[in-house]
């Protein structure tokens, strides 16, 4: 996991959608960025760890990149990408920087997510997550208090999630398949 793609996919998205972001709002970002591009292209975009935790999927290492922009720390990049804009929220850097460490297929998933999710605000956001299977397979014991969180188990992310207009229903199935084929091959 490299912390220059992880700070890359929140300054872009914070640099396209031209707002500052929410914590939360951006963990969940990531979260669909990364479902998009390992069901299209069978890898993840931030090479994260993902646990499932009450307030959704969370890329483990990612959540500590964020906090520590939070900090006013950063994060071990080469740049500075983000700036802390209040307590739980930031916003990309005035510079405008190339995309270093973005490859063309990242950058599409994070378009999707732009496309489909940037109209909603954090906890419909963080709602939603729970209707995945990363996360619905730990609903009960989170929900329970028996854990504060559980480690996701990768196939979950190439399951189809229950829901009415799904987007991520526009990924063949065919093309789902050989990314889980790749992924768990690779």
């Amino acid at each position: 996991m490299d912390s220059n793609i992880i700070l890359e996919c929140f300054y872009y998205l914070s640099k396209k959608m031209d707002t500052s972001i929410d914590k939360l709002a951006g963990i969940k970002f990531l979260f669909f960025a990364d479902r998009y591009h390992l069901r299209k292209y069978g890898r993840l975009i931030s090479e994260d760890t993902y646990y499932a935790l009450p307030h959704g999927p969370v890329a483990s290492n990612s959540l500590n990149i964020l906090n520590e922009v939070m900090n006013g720390d950063n994060a071990g990049a080469n740049k500075t990408y983000l700036n802390r804009k209040s307590e739980n929220s930031f916003v990309a850097v005035e510079n405008q920087y190339e995309l270093d460490y973005l490859s063309e297929s990242d950058i599409e998933a994070l378009d999707f997510v732009i496309e489909k999710f940037s109209n909603k605000d954090t906890w419909e956001l963080r709602n939603l997550t729970h209707e995945y299977p990363e996360w619905k397979r730990y609903k009960n014991t989170l929900e329970s208090n028996l854990s504060k969180r559980e480690k996701i188990i990768m196939n979950d992310f190439f399951e189809n999630a229950d829901i009415e207009n799904d987007p991520y229903l526009t990924i063949d199935n065919e093309i789902v398949e050989l990314s889980k084929e790749f992924y768990f091959n690779k």
